[in-house]
């Protein structure tokens, strides 16, 4: 699959996407929610936010952020930074060949270096990286790892656990996706001790 520089409209946006779950929530489909709800003076970029925004949404099930506005703001982060793995696939790469790997070393130290040793070894499978102008990839750097610190995963250069309560966790699991507990860095005890209770 192709990759795409759009999700750099926008890091998380933990605000502006509780604003279109909330209008979701009042009847409006997600489609036809008018970017207008968005706190943005350009028409131009309440278009490019909102529909990012929405695609995001629409690529994840709808039990895992339907309360979205009421979470605390560290799993608001994080459901959202799950959703833009499940939309991205750079994104997921990016998580699972670089991000992953590294905090199950010994240095979990995490940076820009990092980020662009990805970009520059994926380079041969997508060719469409190398189409990418010095500023593009700078920006897709950026915002790669706001979205991780913004999901309270990396920390003053560091990887570190997100450390939310395990029913929080859980709606995940029910989707289906129990490898985004080991993405946000749950060991395996703690990802059983989520996954037991839903089986019984």
């Amino acid at each position: 699959m192709e990759y795409t520089t759009a999700f750099t409209a926008g890091p998380l946006m933990p605000k502006r996407s509780a604003r279109i779950v909330e209008a979701y929530r009042r009847g409006t489909p997600l489609r036809e929610i008018d970017p207008s709800v968005l706190d943005i003076n350009s028409r131009g970029g309440q278009q490019r936010k909102s529909a990012e925004i929405k695609r995001r949404l629409e690529n994840a099930d709808e039990s895992v952020w339907e309360d979205l506005p009421e979470l605390p703001a560290p799993e608001r982060t994080l459901v959202l930074y799950y959703c833009c793995l499940k939309t991205y696939s750079l994104l997921f790469d990016f998580h699972m060949e670089a991000v992953l790997p590294t905090w199950r070393s010994a240095d979990r130290s995490f940076g820009s270096h990092d980020a662009r040793r990805f970009l520059e070894q994926q380079a041969e499978g997508h060719p469409e990286i190398d189409g990418w102008g010095k500023s593009t990839r700078k920006k897709v750097r950026q915002v790669m790892l706001q979205m991780l610190r913004e999901a309270g995963l990396l920390r003053q250069g560091e990887l570190c656990q997100a450390g939310r309560p395990e029913p929080f966790w859980a709606r995940f699991v029910r989707v289906g996706d129990l490898w985004f507990l080991e993405a946000a860095f749950l060991n395996e005890a703690q990802r059983q001790s989520v996954t037991e209770p839903l089986r019984s």
